[in-house]
């Protein structure tokens, strides 16, 4: 009992590098193969129906009825032809959802580290771009305009409150 069950596919087996491909390769041969039988018989069969002919019977009648007759055993051929191709994508699949998929993902990661990395550099220039140019407007707003006055009254260090102003100067 136990060689039996030691000879049957199991996830294990699959998951093994190579297993899937394998696999599919057996299953395509043996439905490729159960395919051909039912191909043979059909053509056998249908054929068959064909001489049989019954009192009546239009031209052509004897081929269309044989046709619909043995259209199941058409289509069972037509599904084992499919479950060939679908046994054939097996490792396709697995390589592409399994192998490829966590090497995408770490690329892209890679990707987005490195223009996480550009924009907080851009980031620290615009930032400083931005200090720049409210340091250039404190500055404007400190010159004295054309009758002696100051736009912005200037408070702090000498015992006021403290100014936004202030706060730039200090990291100026």
């Amino acid at each position: 009992m136990t060689e039996i069950n030691n000879a049957r596919w199991t996830s294990d087996h699959l998951l093994k590098p190579g297993g899937t491909a394998l696999y599919g390769a057996q299953q395509r041969e043996r439905l490729r193969q159960m395919a051909d039988e039912v191909g043979v018989l059909l053509r056998e069969y249908r054929a068959d129906l064909e001489n049989i002919k019954f009192d009546g019977d239009k031209p052509f009648e004897a081929r269309i009825r044989a046709y619909l007759a043995s259209r199941p055993l058409a289509q069972l051929e037509s599904d084992l032809r499919d479950a060939v191709n679908h046994a054939g994508k097996l490792d396709v699949e697995f390589q592409r959802r399994y192998v490829e998929l966590p090497e995408k993902r770490e690329k892209k990661a890679e990707k987005r580290e490195l223009e996480k990395a550009r924009r907080k550099g851009l980031n620290n220039a615009r930032a400083v771009s931005t200090a720049g140019h409210l340091n250039g407007l404190s500055q404007a707003l400190n010159e004295t305009t054309s009758d002696g006055k100051e736009v912005a009254k200037k408070t702090g260090a000498d015992g006021g409150d403290h100014t936004f102003l202030d706060f730039l100067e200090k990291r100026a």
